[in-house]
């Protein structure tokens, strides 16, 4: 640790790959397993396709990785010839000794790096040395929740990283591409905690609004964000009287000013001789007042009218009409007067033109085509509200939806979730798929290589597998004619066995068995023990003649009554 750093106490592991300046170490499996037999080769092969938890790299995913890497260094330091690669390890002379001319990448140049692949890559130019800040990738992270974020562009380095070196960035994610979107999420934000104000046009008062002069808004409007604020709000008000005159002048020239005597023509009628304006036409214009203006003042009259006529018939229903406002040419409870409306009515005037003619607009604020601009005129373009008296950090737009974001977040988390799922069954399909394909492919170089023995061989199994069954079917049909004729076999020698046996004299057969007579009982019982002694004695006579039998002197075959008897049960 005499500079410092921290001993690595892996370094010399079988396997182990130290860090890098742009790198964390790599151990893995394979290289522990199989150790390679040039190790410095990969001192610089650890990255981010080799280190994302959970997601192992395919062959596929570094050829791509090397491709867009050396595609990347192509664009840096362009190559003028081709060669081949790794040329300096292949054979440098042929056969019969004679050297073999190959082409080399030259130095410095785009893929000098493939001449050798046994030598760890080094060069001590300067200009391979300088740090390319623009492929700084200015992307701190990406989540399923956040989505991607962005460095910081005022994150400054460490100053133990920029090792004396003038060309590395003190910011190196300062560029302005990451400064606005800083400044838009600082704006958004602001805009967010002003929202109960009017947003973020709403932090510097207008000049309309009655508010205490605070000593350092002054030098607060001569900042960037004020001066741009001031002007916003200025072109903002300037659009809302612009749009408010050309309302009125719209309304002014919608149709045609109604000048009886005056628009005929300043020469006169006959288009030659003059004529005298007629008073007071030279004071007062009608503008705007065409047909749509007459019907519409006429069906207001004709309301006013109606509720006039229902007021007259209940006075003269009560009798308190004179005949003098009896219309005689109309019915007899119409009478006559004057039907009248109030109308708001708008004069305009020239700007600068002095007591100049008056341009009169009538029903200015209760006809339809001109009471949108009333209306947009009491509407302010921007409106503000006063700040409560103890704000608080969550606003109300940040209340109600703060059930929608954490719904959202949800929701996205659970999408993601899916979408891995799906990603995996598609993995493992595609895998099953593969290894079915392999296994066909195979079953077919087997049938191949059996060639007709193979065919033969089945047909020949297929017959015997027929015949089996059709031998089963009949070796069960069999034993089932077996089984019967067992079943008629044994109630046959039960039927016998009844008909054979007799009942001795005097004893009777009842469905329980045979019934003896006591007298008969005991006789039998009386020949039983006459039987027993006389087995006794049969049994000593048995040993005396098997002595004379073993002797010669008689033969057993005379005396086998005997056997017989003492048989009997």
């Amino acid at each position: 640790m005499a500079d410092g750093k921290v001993q690595d106490v892996y370094d010399g592991v079988e396997g182990y790959i130290g860090a890098t300046h742009w790198s964390k170490p790599y151990y893995s499996n394979h290289y522990h397993e199989n150790p390679s037999s040039n190790p410095r080769m990969l001192d610089h092969v650890n990255c981010g396709y080799l280190s994302t938890p959970g997601r192992p790299p395919t062959l596929e995913g570094l050829k791509q990785h090397a491709q867009s890497l050396a595609y990347l260094i192509s664009t840096l330091a362009p190559s003028t010839i081709g060669a081949e690669v790794d040329n300096e390890n292949l054979p440098q002379r042929d056969e019969q000794g004679r050297a073999i001319h190959r082409d080399t990448f030259p130095r410095h140049q785009a893929y000098d790096w493939l001449n050798n692949l046994q030598v760890p890559y080094d060069n001590i130019d300067k200009a391979h040395r300088v740090p390319l800040n623009s492929l700084v990738n200015l992307v701190r992270k990406n989540s399923d929740e956040e989505g991607v974020v962005f460095h910081c562009p005022l994150t400054e380095t460490v100053p133990d990283l920029i090792e004396n070196d003038m060309h590395q960035l003190v910011r190196p994610f300062q560029t302005h591409m990451t400064l606005l979107m800083h400044a838009n999420e600082c704006l958004e934000r602001l805009d967010h905690e002003y929202s109960a104000m009017g947003g973020i046009l709403g932090i510097i008062p207008t000049d309309k609004e009655q508010v205490a002069e605070h000593p350092d808004l002054e030098n607060v409007k001569s900042t960037l964000i004020g001066q741009w604020l001031l002007h916003t709000q200025h072109l903002v008000s300037r659009m809302h009287e612009l749009e408010i005159s050309y309302a009125n002048a719209l309304d002014i020239l919608a149709s045609e000013a109604i000048v009886p005597a005056q628009q005929l023509s300043v020469q006169g009628p006959d288009g030659r001789s003059g004529r005298e304006i007629v008073f007071p036409q030279d004071r007062w214009v009608l503008s705007n007042a065409g047909e749509d203006v007459f019907t519409f003042i006429h069906q207001m009259l004709d309301k006013n009218e109606a509720k006039g006529v229902s007021r007259d018939r209940q006075w003269f229903q009560k009798n308190v009409v004179g005949e003098a406002l009896r219309d005689p040419d109309e019915e007899q409870d119409y009478l006559r007067g004057i039907a009248h409306v109030d109308l708001q009515t708008r004069f305009y005037r020239l700007r600068g033109s002095g007591h100049g003619p008056i341009f009169v607009l009538p029903a200015f604020s209760d006809r339809p085509n001109t009471s949108y601009t009333k209306e947009m005129e009491n509407r302010p373009t921007v409106v503000t509200i006063p700040a409560p008296s103890m704000p608080d950090r969550t606003s109300a737009w940040d209340r109600r939806h703060r059930g929608l974001d954490e719904k959202n977040k949800t929701l996205g988390a659970e999408v993601s979730r899916l979408r891995l799922d799906n990603s995996n069954l598609a993995t493992a399909t595609k895998r099953q798929e593969d290894e079915l394909e392999r296994l066909q492919h195979l079953n077919k170089i087997y049938e191949e290589g059996q060639g007709a023995d193979a065919a033969q061989t089945a047909e020949r199994i297929l017959a015997i597998e027929t015949e089996r069954e059709a031998l089963r079917a009949k070796f069960e049909e069999g034993a089932a004619e077996r089984n019967q004729l067992k079943a008629e076999l044994a109630e046959y020698k039960r039927g016998r066995q009844l008909i054979q046996v007799k009942a001795p004299a005097g004893v009777t057969l009842t469905d329980d068995g045979y019934l003896v007579p006591e007298v008969l009982l005991g006789q039998y019982e009386e020949r039983t023990a006459v039987m027993n002694e006389a087995k006794q004695g049969v049994e000593r006579v048995r040993s005396v003649l098997e002595d004379l039998a073993q002797k010669g002197q008689i033969s057993r075959e005379d005396f086998g009554w005997m056997e017989q008897i003492a048989d009997c049960n």
